[in-house]
């Protein structure tokens, strides 16, 4: 599992970059030269939407997504285990869940007519973006069931 998101990660850093160094020549042509890209915008549009969702799970894996939560900073760590465990079970799992089920219809039909750039002369792909739709849930629902399924075997023991 570490692997997958070691991956996902460095997947996350080059659309980073590809966001950063493709929205900066798009202003430096655009004020600069006077001139745009359409294809340039959209590969901007693309890795930063695919960012977006790839990174929710990298951050979730990683632990540093953020709280709401008044209350942890005074309960010791069993009790934080507990609230971790229940929130994983009971809005983690459906939620992303519930996600995937709603996202399976969207994504089948973008990949059967091949989605492109809604803008004429735009790039093609948008399907694989839209794809993140469905990765992004499998992943949260993946890990939560391995925190689930640890925390289960921790208890046990």
């Amino acid at each position: 599992m570490r692997a997958v998101f070691s991956g996902v990660r460095r997947i996350c850093m080059v659309l980073a970059v590809i966001v950063f160094l493709g929205q900066l020549s798009m202003v430096l042509m655009r004020y600069l030269l006077g001139y745009g890209f359409l294809e340039i915008q959209d590969a901007v549009n693309y890795a930063f939407a695919a960012l977006v969702a790839l990174s929710v799970a990298v951050t979730f894996s990683a632990d540093k997504h953020v709280r709401v939560d008044i209350f942890r900073q005074k309960l010791g760590g069993n009790a934080n285990r507990w609230i971790d465990w229940l929130g994983d079970l009971f809005l983690a799992l459906p939620v992303f869940s519930i996600m995937m089920w709603m996202a399976y219809p969207l994504v089948r039909s973008s990949w059967v007519i091949l989605e492109g750039s809604p803008e004429t002369g735009g790039l093609p792909g948008l399907f694989l973006v839209k794809t993140c739709l469905l990765v992004l849930p499998t992943l949260i629902v993946l890990l939560t069931l391995v925190r689930v399924i640890g925390f289960f075997r921790r208890n046990a023991s």
